[in-house]
């Protein structure tokens, strides 16, 4: 099984700008490269931060670049989404019976299980796993299949980075969310967004991708307190592969223009050293 990751779209309605950038037109960057290079992809899964305030001219700028993708989408909540909103113009998106956008899929090589994060209450943006939500996940991970792995997906993540501003708007809740996981079974993968940054490791032994943004990023800067430090560094998007049990991940720089030429090529290397 093959996928594409994107995060952190942050949408905004037609024609807008924010820090500086169209998201619009990196997403569509973004699509037609996945289009062309990409065609034997299960899914694209975005998690979360599709729009930016949440407002239903984002989200109806959003469902009409997704429309250009030639494969299905499976897309998450983050803190900075809006339900109501966006299920006006996603509304075949999968919830569960309390109507979180959240979900397990069941495919040949993985089980797929979504979790939505976002608390629309919360005076700032940090994430929370009610009761229903925690007990969503824990249903889902005794029933998922035990032949295949299982990948966990959500926006925030439950544990800090160093990322100091981004860490007090982490999910609220970690410890919550690991007693289900202990009690239950183990993700095989955890994959989140929100960072703005390309991170991984490993989560009391789970490991982790944190895919970086498609809009504005976060700086790489582990002292900075009392705001977010941005920045216009390229996005990219991952290609994940999934077959016995082996997890692969690749980085695609969708925006990169530059030469592209053989390692094996020594008029390319002499060239290039000029």
């Amino acid at each position: 099984m093959k996928f594409v990751i994107l995060t952190d779209t942050h949408f905004v309605a037609r024609g807008r700008r924010i820090y500086g950038l169209d998201p619009a037109e990196r997403l569509a960057a973004a699509v037609d490269c996945i289009n062309r290079q990409h065609r034997d992809i299960a899914f694209v899964i975005v998690t979360g931060d599709l729009a930016h305030w949440g407002e239903d001219a984002a989200y109806e700028n959003l469902a009409d670049v997704l429309s250009r993708l030639d494969a299905p989408t499976i897309l998450l909540m983050g803190n900075h989404d809006r339900r109501d909103a966006f299920a006006r113009y996603f509304p075949g998106v999968k919830r569960d019976a309390n109507r979180f956008v959240q979900a397990m899929q069941v495919f040949d090589e993985a089980t797929v299980v979504t979790l939505d994060t976002l608390n629309e209450a919360a005076p700032n943006h940090e994430g929370l796993l009610c009761a229903d939500r925690l007990d969503f996940l824990e249903q889902a991970l005794r029933s998922a299949p035990t032949d295949r792995p299982v990948l966990l997906f959500q926006h925030h993540p439950p544990f800090d980075t160093g990322l100091r501003y981004m860490d007090t708007i982490r999910l609220a809740n970690p410890e919550a969310e690991w007693d289900v996981i202990a009690r239950t079974r183990r993700p095989d993968y955890l994959f989140m967004g929100h960072l703005h940054r390309p991170i991984a490791g490993a989560w009391n032994g789970i490991p982790f991708h944190i895919q970086r943004a498609l809009a504005h990023q976060v700086a790489f800067d582990l002292e900075t307190e009392g705001h977010i430090p941005g920045s216009h560094e390229p996005p990219d998007y991952s290609h994940v592969t999934v077959a016995g049990g082996q997890i692969v991940i690749h980085q695609c720089s969708f925006l990169y223009a530059g030469p592209r030429f053989s390692l094996h090529d020594k008029a390319a290397l002499d060239g290039l050293l000029d």
